[in-house]
């Protein structure tokens, strides 16, 4: 057995190419975001997306924060994700919400990885001005994170404190630092 490659493939680059996204990749992107598991089957996610060049791509530049927006801009689409914190079901605050966002992004993330692009979640941005700008009710969405979509370029494009970040070695914890079977660990006691 071995592990999905699209999954190792994954990773969140800086530095995009002007390789256009077309209508189809996006669609396949949210099609992977759809077929998350959700709790209750509530499906809790909205997805609010701009092309590079248009009006609103320059919006949600402007919502990020730090120093986002200096390579975001580069992305052929940006993604502003939403969750909604309330069920369908008696209007009851939907506690699984946020988890259910983040496997949806997640399985967007593999995808977008599967057609040769990445994706970077960024938390890095203006909650209360992304809520405004979507004319959210925030008693009942909230946005979770912006997203640049696009395909990977040479990191020399980025500035020198970017470019190192860029090409710094990919590192992932063992599992040994994660993941720990109950029963072993009762029968060392």
């Amino acid at each position: 057995m071995q592990l999905n490659s699209a999954i190792k493939k994954r990773w969140s680059p800086r530095s995009f190419s002007d390789e256009k996204v077309s209508d189809e990749m996006l669609h396949l992107l949210f099609e992977a975001a759809r077929w998350a598991p959700s709790s209750r089957n509530a499906q809790p996610w909205n997805y609010y997306f701009a092309r590079k060049g248009e009006t609103d791509f320059n919006a949600i530049v402007e919502i990020l924060t730090g120093i986002n927006p200096e390579w975001a801009k580069q992305a052929q689409v940006l993604v502003i994700s939403v969750m909604k914190k309330k069920l369908d079901y008696k209007n009851r605050d939907n506690g699984k919400a946020l988890h259910d966002m983040g496997a949806a992004n997640a399985l967007l993330a593999v995808q977008a990885a599967e057609l040769g692009m990445q994706v970077h979640q960024m938390g890095g941005f203006d909650k209360e001005k992304a809520a405004m700008y979507l004319n959210l009710d925030k008693e009942i969405f909230e946005p979770v994170t912006c997203i640049a979509i696009g395909f990977p370029a040479d990191a020399d494009q980025l500035p020198a404190d970017l470019r190192k970040r860029e090409l710094q070695p990919r590192t992932r914890k063992e599992q040994e630092e994660f993941v720990f079977n109950l029963q072993a660990n009762k029968e060392n006691y």
